[in-house]
Parts: structure tokens; sequence; C-alpha cells
């Protein structure tokens, strides 16, 4: 885990003086926490390297509308915000200090109770209301009923849809896209359409986790995972079936559940493994020494039951979750976890809104979210 900073940095420093010359007027300047996670700096150190641009009159910061870079030698520029409903054309590119409105966003989520979709949405919600932007969150569980309620509602600058692994109707996106501006995806389900989807893809984070195991000496590992047949998933499972048939030193065996994980996917899972203990040579033994999990939502839960079933962590098997790592009901201060954080997800979705706001001309596509690694105490050298 890297140190935060707290004394001045001459890196972070020089880095934004450069963009600073180099921006146009009206180009934003990067986020306090990617020039945190970039420089290993704390929150105050950026905010001082913020006034210092300002000082020099590089930047301007609006309340309700950001920071702004002004070009070098140029003057603040002042801002007038317009009616929150917006036009039924995208806005023209223009310099975002200048041609700056506050825009109308639609936060649509399925009512399911999933923390990482919660804590997502919030999230989001903050990082635009802080950009000026006026935010309507809508929950539903009938997707019928939110076409109904959808049409009456006016038009929005950009609508984010958050599916929590259930299908997303053609009818209700078709409705969305019309009703939007700029239609984005939280996952990454959808390709070749003129929508912008953001997720993960679950391959790498999962030969990431293999590999970490394969460095401790485990030799027998299994994969657990829903056979639900989602993109970032099927990806995930096709990855594997690839190390399956490459990795001729190491025995891999999945383990996969028709559940969902807000459903009874940990308690489930658990038992698949008493199964497996059951038909094992002996009594107490794994036919596996690790697991890589996909799914769990609640870390400490899964801790619990395992301990519950006689199996110790990581004394007897070691665990690797996929998941979010900086999401603490997930990891429980305990388990190592692999995949990506909630913040580049919402990094990631904010940015796609906002560069398609700047240049509606902007290619569509999926933005897969950078891959994380929180280091636990789950995982240890197999037992001789």
């Amino acid at each position: 885990m890297n140190t935060m900073r707290s004394s001045p940095s001459p890196d972070l420093e020089q880095f934004l003086e450069q963009l600073a010359h180099e921006a146009r007027p009206g180009d934003r300047l990067p986020t306090i926490r990617e020039l945190m996670k970039r420089f290993g700096a704390s929150q105050m150190l950026v905010q001082r390297a913020f006034q210092g641009l300002k000082e020099k009159g590089l930047i301007d910061a609006q309340v309700g509308r950001g920071t702004y870079f002004l070009g070098a030698g140029s003057q603040p520029v002042t801002t007038t915000e317009t009616s929150p409903l917006p036009s039924k054309s995208p806005h023209p590119k223009a310099p975002a200090a200048v041609t700056a409105t506050v825009k109308s966003v639609l936060l649509l989520r399925r009512s399911i109770s999933i923390a990482r979709g919660r804590v997502l949405i919030e999230s989001l919600q903050h990082r635009l209301a802080a950009d000026g932007h006026r935010v309507l969150e809508l929950s539903y569980n009938d997707p019928d009923h939110a076409l109904t309620v959808l049409k009456g509602l006016p038009r929005f600058d950009a609508c984010v849809v958050q599916s929590t692994f259930k299908a997303i109707p053609i009818a209700l996106l078709a409705a969305l896209r019309d009703k939007c501006d700029v239609l984005a995806v939280d996952g990454a389900a959808l390709v070749g359409a003129d929508v912008e989807a953001v997720g993960t893809e679950w391959g790498e984070p999962l030969a990431a986790a293999i590999a970490l195991l394969m460095e401790q000496g485990h030799r027998r590992i299994a994969y657990a995972c829903t056979s639900h047949p989602f993109l970032a998933t099927q990806l995930g499972r096709r990855r594997f079936k690839y190390l399956q048939a490459t990795l001729s030193d190491v025995v891999l065996q999945e383990i996969t559940l028709d559940m969902l994980p807000h459903e009874d996917y940990t308690a489930r899972l658990v038992e698949q493994i008493q199964v497996r203990v059951k038909g094992a040579d002996s009594a107490s033994a794994l036919p596996f020494t690790a697991l890589v999990a996909w799914g769990i939502e609640d870390g400490a839960l899964f801790q619990r039951l395992l301990a519950h079933s006689g199996i110790s962590v990581p004394a007897q098997l070691s665990v690797v979750l996929l998941g979010r790592t900086d999401l603490a009901s997930e990891h429980a201060d305990f388990f190592e976890v692999i995949g990506c954080s909630v913040a580049d997800q919402v990094d990631a979705l904010h940015r796609a809104i906002t560069a398609r706001w700047a240049d509606a001309g902007t290619p569509y596509g999926v933005h897969l979210t950078p891959v994380t690694h929180r280091a636990g105490t789950s995982v240890a050298a197999p037992a001789r």
C-alpha cells in the first residue's frame, strides 16, 4: 500500500505546470483522486499545488462548476448557468469554461440490494453534483413500469443505467437512448451499440490470482463463479479454460453456481466446498489447496461460514477473491482481493459522459477498468 506524501512534490508541481501551459482555455484539471493515486500524494498536497497554479493565474476554480485551465497568460472566464433541461440535440464542442451549462443526469438502477451498486451510484451522484449538475435517481423492480414512468419524464443530458446482473430490455434501452443525449451502462454488457459501457473483464484478474497462488506453491486450485452467461464472467471462464489447457503442472477445477451474488450465493459456495471435502480421499482433506472466488458480496459472512464448516483459512485453504478492492464489505479486512475498484468505475463513467458532452463525435465503446490488488491475510503456502 502506498504511503501518501505530505511534503511538497516537485514531480506533481512540474506535471501540473506543464499541463497548464499545454492546455486550452476551459480544459478540466485531472481530479484530486487521480493525482493522489498517480503521485502517491495526500489530498492536502494536491490542493496546495492547485492553489499555487491559481496564484500564478493558470487555473480558475468556480463554485459548482469545477476547476479549469485558463491557458498561459489568460484571465478567469465568467460562466453563465442555463436551464437544467437540455436541448434535443447534443451540445457543440467548445471550451467548457465558456459554454458550461448545468446538465441533467438520470441514474436508473435495479432495486437489488448489492453494496457495490449502492456505493457506486452514490459516489457518481456526488461527483456529478460537485460539478454543478442536477441528478435524479430512480430505482425499479419492473422494467415495464420503469418504461411507463420514463415516458412522462423530461429529456436528460445523460443517463447511467445499472442493470445489476439483470437483463435490460431492448425497449427500455431504446426509450432511454431517445430520451438522453448520452447513455452509459454500468457494466461491460453492450458492444457495438451507441452506448458507453464501463465495466470489468474478469479474465485478467483471474489469471493474476492464479499466478499469485502458484508463486506460493499451490498446484491444486479451484475457481468459483456463477454459471449465468454475463459477458464479463464468460470472458473470465474462457480464460480459465485456456489456463486449464496450458498450465501443465497445475490442476485447475471449476465450481459453477446457478445463482447470483445477491442471492444465497456465498452459502451455496461453502456447501459445494463441503461436498468436495466429503468426496475426497481423506475425510478431512480438500481436493484443492487454494480457491479463487468471484461474486462474494459479504466477506465476513464467507469467512464465518468457512470456519463453521471446519475449513481454516489460510492454514487449510488459501483464498483470493475476485471483486472490488476498495469495498470493506467484500475484503472484510482479511481476504486477498484482485479485481477493480469502485472509485475507478466511477471515474471511468464520469470521463465517458463528460467526454461525449465535450465532443458528440467521440467513438462509442467499452471502457475497461484497470486491475487493482489489495493484499490480505487469506493466502499462505500450502500445508505439507
